[in-house]
Order: structure tokens, then C-alpha cells, then sequence
């Protein structure tokens, strides 16, 4: 009887140590691909942008990214919480269900070609491309482009971002700044 109690234990801790090499194995594979998608920041720059900290121009990938989308929520396995897409200033966001969106959706309420984050004339939009279920803005449904201002919350079926804006530290010519007095 000892002998069966023995190689049961024997088999379920080979078995722990396998499921713990595999998970192991597809965390690696997950973040590899990750790092091929162009404007996914780094894991470091999520968690800042979770923790509600000011994000800086060191911190960001794409030296010319100046604003991003970060995913809140999500029923796509695909696109994980705290994931952050950047954009450059000439660069477009595109989201659907097309693998040539810059965010690709499985949820089935997505279109193809969804919907769109760009830049005109200094300030970042929201466009809506058609969709048969629309995009929301604020839980209000968007039927022409819309300026997206910092912390407004993007939802598409199953999914939510936030669309975040990159801060910048500034030295005044005068030497003085926060907690010193102009001389």
C-alpha cells in the first residue's frame, strides 16, 4: 500500500513540474510575440500606466509615440489588461477583426475594419468605420470622428480601452520649477 501512495505522489509532482515547465514555456512564447507587435510598450510601462503614474518619453518604445490605447478590460484572450498599443504622430491605430489592424479582436462583435485612432491638426480622433455594432465613446455610441481627450475609455463589444496621452518634463529657461523660487 505504501508503495502505491508513493508512486502516486511520484506521478502527481512529475505531473506539477510539467504543467509548471509548459505554463513557463507559453509565458515566453506569449511575451516573444508581444515584442513582434509593432507599438506594444514594454510590461514596466503598463503597470505605470495601471498605477495611474504619468508616463514620460523615456519610458516609451517609439521615440515619436506621444499617445496610446491601453486595454482595461477585454473577453478576447488575445488582447490581456494593461496591454498598451503606442502611436507616433503620423501614425494610425486601426482595430477590428482584420490581421491588418493594428489591434486585432476576435470578439464578434467587431468589424473587419472596426474603427480607428489618428492624429489631425494636433489633436488625436476616434473614428468609427462603419461598424454594424458601433463604437463607444464614454458609453456613448460615435457615428462621426470625435476628439478623444486623455483618459476617455474606448468599447468595442467586449473590450475597453483607454486612450492615454504621453506627458513630457519641461525645464523652465529661468531655473526655476516646481519647489524653487524664481530669483
Amino acid at each position: 500500500m505504501l508503495d502505491f501512495v508513493l508512486s502516486v505522489f511520484r506521478y502527481l509532482f512529475l505531473f506539477i513540474l510539467y504543467y509548471f515547465i509548459f505554463q513557463l514555456i507559453r509565458m515566453i512564447f506569449r511575451d516573444l510575440r508581444a515584442a513582434e507587435q509593432p507599438g506594444v510598450l514594454p510590461s514596466r510601462t503598463a503597470a505605470a500606466i495601471t498605477a495611474g503614474e504619468p508616463l514620460h518619453r523615456e519610458n516609451v518604445r517609439d521615440p515619436r509615440a506621444g499617445a496610446g490605447l491601453t486595454v482595461l478590460s477585454s473577453s478576447d484572450p488575445g488582447l490581456q489588461p494593461g496591454s498598451v498599443f503606442s502611436m507616433g504622430p503620423e501614425e494610425e491605430i486601426g482595430i477590428g477583426r482584420s490581421s491588418r489592424s493594428a489591434i486585432t479582436m476576435e470578439d464578434p462583435f467587431a468589424s473587419l475594419d472596426h474603427a480607428a485612432v489618428y492624429q489631425s491638426g494636433g489633436q488625436y480622433w476616434l473614428a468609427d468605420r462603419g461598424s454594424r455594432n458601433g463604437t463607444f465613446l464614454n458609453e456613448v455610441r460615435i457615428k462621426k470622428p470625435t476628439v478623444l481627450a486623455p483618459g476617455d475609455r474606448i468599447r468595442i463589444g467586449g473590450v475597453t480601452l483607454q486612450f492615454v496621452r504621453w506627458t513630457y518634463e519641461v525645464e523652465s529657461g529661468n531655473g526655476s520649477g516646481p519647489g524653487q523660487e524664481a530669483e
